[in-house]
């Protein structure tokens, strides 16, 4: 006997049901703000976007001191083509607003805002962008866990948990600290380390996201450090870690980054409306 849900079989139903989730899974998350079209709306999305990135990565415990620093290129308010925007140095990741960050044009030189930038802020940021121009946000931290294991001999993220093979051979490696970035080849030659991948592990320094999108490079940032944690975690218990075999890490980091702009939205716009409840001024 074959029971009926409302006229259709259960039997029937099951089988749509195994054809819906056949179908590409795509998400599309509508943005918290609206702005006009334009240079100037451009400019003023990337700012708040930038600004909630700030903000909602001091909430997690992301950032350290007045240090770091995250990057976005937008147009110009006035038009006058692109800028680096970037925080002025000096301000608490709980203090920048939208309207105080600072806009670089290609020599490092401030067309946009008034303060002091980092000056291995532009050097990183804009040596990185003569390599990889594709890199429109970068987001530079010296998360904790992540930048653990970039201060180990082998600094390897190793394929522990599905937040690690979501990174599967998309991680890069540097090991040749030599202090301060304070020159721009500084930046190319961490351009060069970072190849084309999503993430560069620093070593004895911290670690660099890259993305197309404020969301994609803050959300990298997030499961980085969850990832990092868990390997820590792991490592310390002292008994033989478990690895993701490398067809099942290849399946579940080409499942996720299928979506990865969807995922992203629906992290960062979740914390985009948190700040809003809770910090509405770094809109302004």
């Amino acid at each position: 006997m074959m029971f009926s849900l409302r006229g259709v079989t259960l039997a029937k139903a099951a089988t749509n049901h195994v054809r819906l989730l056949a179908r590409p899974f795509t998400i599309n998350i509508p943005k918290p703000y609206t702005v006009p079209e334009g240079a100037w709306g451009g400019n003023k999305a990337a700012r708040m976007e930038l600004a909630a990135a700030y903000r909602g990565l001091d909430l997690l415990g992301l950032n350290e001191g007045v240090c770091n620093h995250l990057s976005i290129m937008a147009p110009r308010a006035d038009g006058e083509g692109q800028i680096m925007l970037v925080n002025a140095y000096g301000l608490h990741w709980s203090e920048v607003t939208a309207s105080n960050l600072v806009g670089l044009n290609e020599r490092a030189e401030m067309v946009e805002g008034k303060g002091i930038v980092d000056i291995a802020a532009s050097c990183i940021h804009l040596g990185i962008r003569q390599i990889r121009p594709d890199a429109k946000v970068l987001m530079h931290t010296h998360q904790p866990y992540a930048t653990a294991l970039a201060c180990m001999k082998d600094p390897e993220l190793l394929m522990v948990h599905q937040n690690s093979a979501r990174f599967y051979k998309k991680v890069a490696y540097d090991n040749k600290y030599s202090g301060l970035a304070e020159a721009i080849d500084e930046g190319k030659r961490l351009g060069e380390a970072l190849g084309d991948k999503d993430i560069l592990f620093m070593g004895h320094h911290g670690v660099l996201s890259v993305g197309a999108e404020v969301s994609i490079a803050f959300d990298n940032l997030y499961y980085l450090e969850r990832a990092a944690q868990l390997q820590v975690q792991c490592m310390s218990m002292r008994k033989e870690v478990d690895l993701i075999p490398e067809e099942d890490c290849k399946k579940t980091c080409d499942s996720f980054w299928k979506n990865i702009k969807g995922y992203s939205e629906a992290h960062f716009f979740s914390m985009y409306r948190r700040l809003r409840k809770t910090q509405p001024e770094f809109e302004q």
